[in-house]
């Protein structure tokens, strides 16, 4: 039996954060193609195998103990009267079943919380999709897992072999666990803080002296459409580009996959804000989130931190623009260098400091936004995978919008495939679609500029 387990600080923060504008959770959308042969029941039949509460695996039959009626803070606890009726649902589209149907779904179901007092988690299989497609949508509070720990889990219960058959579902895939080494010495501790310390002066110092494109801090960035107060409403769009084409433009542009990202993300918004009449003077700053989780590490829980760039949203070429975010992004990249596994989470707590404390205190999206938009690369798994032989065809990322931050993109790899997912509120950011066709191109004009060295 597994002792009770206290959820950290980072964790406790998206819970305390939480309100009915703001859910905490992030979201997966697998998207599928039929196993060939399937007959009209094979859907039903394959999750209908995944029923039994017994079989559901840590943390997903895990829920919430809060102490002192809830004046203490939370530990997970494992749940003894799981349903999995409740937690696992089924839709289906009208036909033709497109896309545009499939994504107005799920926009509607990342919208909902999570009910407090059950697990943390909802699966909803979706039916109907054009092309004989079928989806799973899953969704997990951010105090849960975070999102590299999320892909882990979803990879755990996919496999390379198309012939594999009775694999079971997410949460009843089996997730081996590392022994503990045993407690932190007090010299551990010590030598920790220390690191911290040094990483946050070494990011002061890179801030102060960042020059035009440098290093960027919380609340250095312009007041945008995008930096609102949200609703509870949401609006989700995705689409897949081709991981080889945007290796290709990387290695010509002497970048990374992670900067043509980034560079298409900041050529997409500055197009987006200039046919909304609402490019600001000053550049946008992203907010990277940055995983420090080791590969042997438990899935649950949160081990990130974040890094600050600039988009260079003011900058109308788009070579100078990717180079403006290369030199922010090194910036960023040589504080962590210079710091080692245990320093990083109390470097961590410090810099999100700045985030947390607005949304704790209600002020956010009412004052100077911490920074314009979060930009996220998940990376996922390289080779192509099945479920029970259905091909798995796309893995669309669903992540968070706060008040202040009505935008966030996130992006993950799947075999040759880059897929980007956004999501937005639905009032904030009015016609987000075109975010999807703006993405594009931004990366044709980073090509053009290839084509040119």
């Amino acid at each position: 039996m597994r002792p009770m387990k206290p959820l950290g600080t980072v964790d406790s923060s998206f819970l305390l954060i939480e309100n009915r504008t703001m859910p905490m959770h992030t979201g997966g959308l697998l998207l599928f193609s039929y196993p060939e042969g399937a007959h009209e029941e094979w859907l039903h039949e394959a999750f209908t195998a995944n029923d039994d509460p017994d079989t559901v695996q840590y943390p997903f039959n895990q829920k919430l103990a809060w102490p002192l009626r809830r004046l203490g803070l939370p530990h997970w606890v494992t749940d003894h009267d799981l349903d999995t009726h409740y937690h696992v649902r089924h839709s289906a589209l009208p036909k033709p079943g497109r896309y545009r149907e499939m994504f107005s779904l799920v926009s509607r179901l990342h919208s909902t919380r999570l009910h407090r007092d059950r697990p943390l988690w909802e699966a909803h299989v979706i039916e109907g999709v054009e092309d004989n497609r079928f989806a799973l949508y899953v969704k997990t509070h951010h105090s849960m897992i975070d999102g590299v720990g999320a892909m882990r889990m979803l990879r755990a219960c996919l496999s390379a072999d198309p012939n594999e058959r009775d694999m079971p579902a997410p949460w009843n895939t089996p997730r081996a666990r590392p022994e503990s080494n045993g407690s932190a010495t007090s010299g551990n501790v010590i030598a920790a803080a220390t690191g911290a310390l040094g990483g946050v002066l070494k990011f002061a110092s890179a801030v102060r002296d960042r020059g035009e494109h440098g290093m960027m801090a919380p609340f250095q960035t312009p007041l945008t459409m995008l930096n609102r107060r949200v609703t509870g409403s949401r609006r989700f769009v995705a689409q897949s580009w081709s991981l080889p084409r945007i290796k290709k433009v990387a290695k010509t542009l002497n970048a990374t996959v992670n900067d043509i990202v980034l560079a298409m993300s900041g050529g997409a918004l500055r197009r987006y804000l200039i046919d909304q009449g609402a490019l600001p003077d000053q550049p946008l700053t992203a907010m990277t989130p940055v995983s420090f989780r080791a590969a042997d590490a438990e899935v649950e829980g949160n081990s990130f931190s974040v890094m600050f760039a600039t988009l260079a949203t003011e900058i109308g070429d788009p070579l100078d623009r990717l180079r403006a975010i290369q030199n922010s992004m090194g910036e960023a990249k040589r504080v962590f260098k210079s710091m080692n596994s245990a320093a990083i989470p109390i470097f961590t707590s410090i810099i999100a400091l700045p985030i947390v404390l607005p949304h704790l205190l209600r002020l956010s999206g009412r004052t100077r936004p911490t920074f314009n938009v979060t930009v996220s690369n998940v990376p996922g798994p390289r080779e192509k995978l099945y479920w029970n032989g259905a091909p798995l065809e796309g893995m669309y990322p669903l992540s968070i919008v706060t008040q202040g931050q009505a935008l966030n993109i996130t992006v993950t790899s799947v075999a040759d495939s880059l897929d980007f997912g956004i999501i937005a509120c639905r009032r904030s950011v009015p016609s987000a679609q075109r975010l999807i066709d703006h993405l594009e191109e931004a990366l044709v004009e980073l090509e053009q500029s290839a084509s040119t060295i």
